[in-house]
């Protein structure tokens, strides 16, 4: 963005007063909130939370835009009407004529806009192309370039007429495009009804591209620009955009630049000046993401899973609300500025990296720029020079025997060490502001600190992360949460949480089809289908998900002469009504990694014994055929009319390629599977629990919630019983944090011996006693998916922005934010308040807006549920609307905030307990319950 006139701003101090009171936001109706982002690599999570998004085309794919506009976000292409970028391909056929001055600021020249040529540039070579590629907005900047060349008198006169003309020639040729201009001032009286609103920069805070200095507007050019903008306003009742850049680093001085420009009745986007930043407008949307940084050339096989920070670090974030996205450090670091755009940078290393200056330069580059920092493990580069210099570390290390001279709670989470190693390797303090966790001294005094932290993050080394006796029993010795949290110095936020809709813990089952094909322990040789069904499956009513392998018993298989006995039987678990149809792959793969296209089936061997996957006669390895294949033969041949398959269940080491996800996205199915979840009483550490997510480039794999009764049961060698301690695993997973739903996950082979059949029966009798919300795998698959992308963001009134939450339906609140105050909120439906959260329950219906109050709510709420909200509307504090529907349950509904209020349920059985109406039906469905309580 280029501001003509700030070129002439001399840099003097002027103090923003500071906000004492909340912003007073312009009117909603007439108010997008807006962003400027320009950057290579655009964070669509955060943009999409805006109205209004000015971005560089040229850095956003077709389904990114497409993203957006699904979203709400309006997408304004940047056009430069003055300029040509020396970036941007120069047009051959513009003669010189054209390009009357460099900008030397900007690295680009300035265009005579009576040009017919450059007119016809813009017109055919840059508009036509976003047009033809889906923009229906422009972006049109450097409308006074010419004051370069024509300041005033009657050739500035002719370049304003050129801009009218061409502006108009634009709305002629494409009528349904949005332009929204950057000043523009001296024509305003003539284009104000082609335009949609009008910006302008450095009202407040400007930037000076010629000396590449921060600063504060001189009051009069500041009165200068309210006034221009002030009319724009008043007299077209346009939204008025003010643009003001502060340092990166300065995410304080952002916001309150921000509330003092919305104070005023003027739209905010205050960044930095490349406008490359997320910044501060309206809304601040909150950084959900952690870069995650590990060396792929030192992890096994190159898998993400098989990281430290995959494995140990993703779980603790993802329960703060916090979502792991996964960067090679050896691969081009973002360039962009990243304070605002992630919560924080988090790296765990096992030793020295490749490039290590390199990075270290980039890291200290985030630090200044404010963005925190946490190091684990190894740091991967020396922390001296001027990255040591500016953390206040000196590095240091001690081979004679030490001793722990003091900790805090920051040490000793599931166990602690009772005497350090010999050798330790830490740092010393050159800063009064870096807390020291723990210290160890020396003989003769000397003291050094593996964990601490300051105002640029945290750092812990080992061994004083994880306490290991081998590679199955270790435990935490650090605290991950709260080290986490204040390393990052992470906020209060609603956080998104994705274990629990109304109040009501999430519970799915799942059946790999595994062992189909087997017969059981039991007289009469039934296969194992049989008794699930029978055993099973018709026993237990609730939402279920099962899967078949084709490879084991269909036309092209290792058995296809049980096909006429077990086709029939699997069409009659299909066709069961709480039966959920689940593709569990075609040859069932055991070890994805090492399978390619075209190898032969059984080829290679695992640790295990198996071969990479079943050795299926003639079967040359295809991912199409797994999954589409599989997918069609199941649809095709098993699946009722009324039925297809909706999910795909990994198979073996769970670790599919991201061409394996696409290929399921592509046929619109959800993916579960993989994880290993199995924290127990006797191993009660959170090292044994997973996280939910795994990305795989532009897709995300869904991990099973637990694992399966084949971990439970030492792969079914015994104790056939084992899979009953997978109720330990539940309780674990729920006391004291709440960090997964319930999943009763498991095999056919379940069904193979009675001790095995009868766990299972066990461990469904337990999770019928609780308070739960049984959903599908799909269902629970798109709740995860959609967590990782949701959009929350503070308004500047005070409030929380949550957009597209249609499928996750909760935020669990931190108690020092209070309660929600349903009468001012939108989209809200209740809360429940537990040992293990505050749960709010959103109405799914999309966007909603949280507002907070000191005090529990007393107006009419959902207050639990085993259902999901259909439909919801509040018409004020004493009247509300609502259906809910459960799936495949009967329906079961607490309202509280009741004294005084009528109800009116058809169908429903009513109890009243206190202020609460106890809601019971016997089917799924409600029909539409009405709510009104006295004045």
């Amino acid at each position: 963005m280029r501001n003509i006139v700030g070129l002439l701003f001399i840099a003097i101090a002027l103090a923003v007063p500071p906000v004492t009171a909340r912003a007073v936001i312009p009117d909603g109706a007439s108010s997008p909130s807006v962003a400027f982002y320009y950057g290579n690599d655009a964070p669509l999570e955060l943009l999409d939370q805006f109205d209004w998004v000015a971005i560089e085309a040229a850095n956003l794919a077709p389904k990114q835009r497409e993203r957006l506009e699904r979203h709400g976000t309006q997408a304004f292409a940047y056009v430069s009407v003055g300029e040509l970028d020396a970036w941007r391909p120069q047009p051959s056929h513009l003669p010189d004529s054209v390009l009357l001055e460099d900008n030397p600021h900007w690295n680009s020249r300035v265009a005579d806009l009576t040009s017919d040529e450059w007119q016809r540039y813009l017109l055919e070579e840059r508009i036509q192309p976003l047009w033809n590629d889906g923009y229906r907005g422009l972006f049109l900047d450097t409308l006074d370039s010419y004051r370069l060349f024509a300041p005033e008198g009657r050739a500035a006169w002719r370049q304003q007429q050129a801009l009218v003309e061409l502006i108009g020639e634009i709305r002629q040729r494409f009528p349904d495009m949005k332009l929204l201009v950057n000043r523009g001032f001296e024509v305003l009286d003539r284009i104000h009804g082609d335009i949609v609103g009008i910006a302008a920069e450095s009202l407040y805070r400007r930037w000076n591209p010629a000396t590449g200095i921060y600063g504060s507007v001189p009051d009069t050019d500041s009165q200068w620009l309210h006034d221009h903008l002030s009319r724009a306003r008043d007299e077209y009742g346009l939204p008025t955009i003010a643009i003001d850049y502060v340092p990166a680093a300065d995410r304080e001085l952002a916001r309150r630049t921000a509330e003092r420009i919305a104070a005023e009745g003027f739209i905010p986007w205050v960044s930095v000046a490349q406008l490359n930043q997320v910044g501060v407008g309206l809304i601040e949307p909150v950084p959900r993401r952690i870069l995650m940084l590990y060396d792929k050339a030192s992890t096994e096989a190159g898998e993400l899973a098989n990281t430290n920070a995959h494995r140990y670090l993703a779980m603790p974030l993802e329960y703060m609300g916090y979502a792991a996205e996964y960067h090679d450090v050896n691969a081009a670091l973002p360039d962009d500025v990243l304070n605002g755009r992630y919560a924080g940078i988090v790296s765990w290393f096992d030793g020295p990296i490749p490039h290590g200056q390199r990075y270290a330069d980039w890291l200290l580059e985030q630090m200044r720029n404010g963005l925190r920092v946490v190091i684990l493990g190894d740091p991967g580069i020396p922390l001296n020079g001027a990255l040591g210099n500016h953390m206040g570390l000196i590095e240091g290390s001690e081979q004679r025997q030490l001793r722990i001279a003091d900790h805090d709670d920051m040490l000793g989470f599931e166990g602690m060490p009772s005497h350090p190693a010999p050798y330790q390797h830490g740092y010393q303090t050159t800063r009064a502001d870096i807390i020291r966790h723990l210290t160890l001294e020396a003989p003769g005094g000397r003291s050094l600190s593996p964990v601490l932290s300051g105002p640029w993050g945290g750092i812990a080394t080992w061994p004083w992360i994880l306490q290991q006796a081998g590679e199955a029993q270790q435990r935490w010795i650090l605290d991950p949460f709260a080290f986490l949290e204040t390393a990052l110095a992470l906020p209060e936020i609603p956080v998104p949480d994705p274990t629990t809709e109304n109040g009501a813990r999430y519970w799915m089952t799942q059946i790999d089809g595994d062992a189909f094909v087997s017969r059981a322990d039991f007289p009469g040789s039934h296969f194992t289908g049989e008794l699930m069904l029978t055993e099973v499956l018709q026993r237990y009513r609730v939402p279920t998900t099962v899967s078949v392998i084709e490879g084991e018993f269909g036309p092209h298989s290792l058995h296809p002469h049980l096909r006429s006995q077990l086709e029939p039987l699997a069409r009659r678990i299909f066709e069961l009504p709480w039966v959920e149809i689940a593709n569990h792959t075609f040859s069932h793969p055991f070890q994805w990694e090492k399978l390619d296209e075209g190898d032969l089936a059984g080829q290679g061997e695992t640790q295990a014994g198996f071969n990479y996957n079943l050795p299926i006669p003639g079967y040359a390895f295809s991912l199409e055929r797994e999954i589409a294949g599989a997918t069609a033969y199941i649809n095709d041949h098993l699946a009722p009319p009324d039925k297809s398959v909706s999910v795909v269940l990994w198979s073996g080491n769970a670790l599919p390629p991201e061409e394996a996800l696409a290929h399921a996205e592509r046929i619109g199915l959800r993916n579960m599977n993989g994880g290993n979840t199995h924290i127990t009483d006797s191993f009660p550490t959170l090292t044994r629990v997973s996280p939910m997510l795994r990305p795989q480039g532009d897709y995300l794999q869904v991990y099973a919630p637990q694992t399966n009764e084949n971990i439970y049961t030492n792969h079914m060698r015994g104790p056939l019983w084992g899979y009953r301690r997978v109720i330990e695993t539940y309780r674990l997973t729920d006391r004291p944090r709440r960090l997964k739903p319930i999943d009763i996950y498991y095999h056919f082979y379940s069904a193979a011996s009675p001790a095995a059949l009868k766990a299972l029966q066990q461990v469904y009798d337990y999770v019928s006693t609780q308070e739960t919300l049984p959903v599908y795998t799909s269902t629970w698959s798109d709740v995860a998916s959609q967590w990782y992308d949701l959009g929350i963001a503070r308004r500047l009134d005070g409030g929380w922005q949550i957009r597209a939450a249609t499928q996750l339906r909760t935020l669990r609140l931190p108690p020092a934010l209070g309660w929600p105050d349903l009468a001012a909120s939108r989209g809200v439906a209740g809360v429940r308040d537990t040992d293990t959260g505050r749960y709010v329950a959103l109405s799914g219906a999309g966007d909603s807006l949280l507002q907070l109050s000191p005090h529990p709510p007393e107006t009419p709420h959902l207050r639990l549920a085993n259902g999901r909200i259909s439909r919801w509307e509040r018409h004020d504090a004493k009247r509300l609307s609502l259906r809910l529907a459960a799936e495949q349950v009967s329906l079961h509904i607490a309202l509280a905030g009741m004294e005084g209020c009528d109800i009116d349920a058809p169908g429903a059985r009513q109890q009243q307990q206190g202020d609460q109406v106890i809601l019971s039906y016997a089917g799924s469905h409600s029909d539409r319950i009405e709510v009104s309580c006295d004045d």
